[in-house]
């Protein structure tokens, strides 16, 4: 028998307090800054940011770390330049998903045409697209039309209920089946096997514990999800890596990069995962300032690396119980020793 859906009695006066607390900030904020101009958007972003200067330290440094991690090759006052322009990335962002909500028609005027790939024009495989936190991904999701073939994403849900039912509502107009990502391997895989295409991020960090494998990103190992690579060689899906980056006009652009084999030439999990994080840092360096570098990616140090080694590792690197694995391992030593 089913169960009889829960009544208001049954949740916590705190939680129904904190949830009307938040659809009231969001009705407030959707009113103040959902229908600015994208250049009024940028203008705001450079002044809030200036304004929060004092409140960011711990933010800040976090950025710095990042971005020193993935461009040893920049200046101190290059690092810094383009942590700022992140940092009014961050806060075009937020305005820019405000806007999104209030006048979705308006915001899909500003998407680029998209040229198809031959990857995709000859597909009749299922697909799964994998995105990093870079640029906007809810306008992403307004792409999924052009492809011309049912698209199954998987979402959290957000502490907002009103902003949950806005968003499933834009998220679903595009005709795209929304999953909720806990718990959905299951669904997933069928809808691999139904031929449709899923669209999912994957640049979150996964312990070992959890399933997840460390391949290098950006040079060192960062625990990711195996899930997108095993489901993928099971199944034998297209894999590929996609984006949506804002332009300097403040138009959108489609980003797609493929990986450099077919799904079923790469002959582990690992190798086919370590091949999609290189596909997300590719997107990433076309639009470095656009990516979530406030993220602590490299938040676990694998213990089995040389003293060296990790001192590479930001300083929010958590020393971990698990190990890398020895693709891993071996890659690392074979660029140490190319760099001696």
């Amino acid at each position: 028998m089913r169960s009889k859906p829960a009544d208001d009695k049954s949740i916590p006066v705190s939680k129904r307090i904190r949830d009307i607390f938040l659809d009231l900030l969001l009705s407030c904020l959707l009113f103040c800054f959902g229908g600015l101009s994208v250049k009024a958007t940028r203008r705001f972003a450079k002044v809030s940011i200036f304004l929060a200067r004092p409140l960011l330290g711990g933010r800040i440094r976090i950025i710095e770390a990042n971005l020193e991690i993935a461009f040893p090759e920049k200046t101190s006052a290059q690092i810094r330049a383009l942590r700022q322009r992140n940092l009014h990335f961050l806060v075009e962002f937020g305005l820019d998903f405000l806007q999104s909500l209030r006048y979705p028609r308006r915001f899909e005027s500003r998407m680029r045409p998209f040229s198809f790939p031959d990857e995709l024009k000859s597909c009749d495989q299922a697909g799964i697209f994998c995105s990093p936190h870079l640029g906007n991904w809810e306008m992403l999701i307004r792409f999924l039309p052009t492809f011309g073939r049912p698209f199954v994403l998987l979402a959290a849900k957000l502490s907002s209920p009103k902003l949950n039912r806005l968003l499933y509502q834009v998220r679903s107009s595009t005709g795209a089946e929304i999953v909720d990502a806990k718990g959905a391997a299951r669904k997933v895989l069928q809808a691999i096997r139904d031929k449709k295409f899923v669209g999912l991020l994957n640049d979150q960090n996964i312990s070992p514990r959890h399933g997840g494998i460390f391949v290098s990103f950006f040079g060192l190992p960062a625990a990711t999800s195996r899930l997108p690579a095993a489901l993928a060689r099971r199944e034998n899906t297209l894999l590929a890596a996609a984006a949506c980056c804002k332009t300097e006009d403040g138009g959108f652009e489609l980003l797609f990069q493929p990986l450099p084999k077919a799904t079923d030439q790469y002959k582990s999990d690992w190798e086919l995962t370590a091949a999609l994080i290189a596909a997300n840092e590719k997107l990433i360096r076309r639009y470095p300032e656009q990516y979530l570098w406030l993220y602590q990616r490299w938040r676990y140090l694998p213990k089995n690396l040389s003293a060296e080694q990790k001192l590479r590792f930001p300083f929010y690197a958590l020393h971990d119980k698990y190990d890398c694995q020895s693709e891993m391992l071996e890659a690392m030593n074979k660029e140490d020793h190319s760099n001696e």
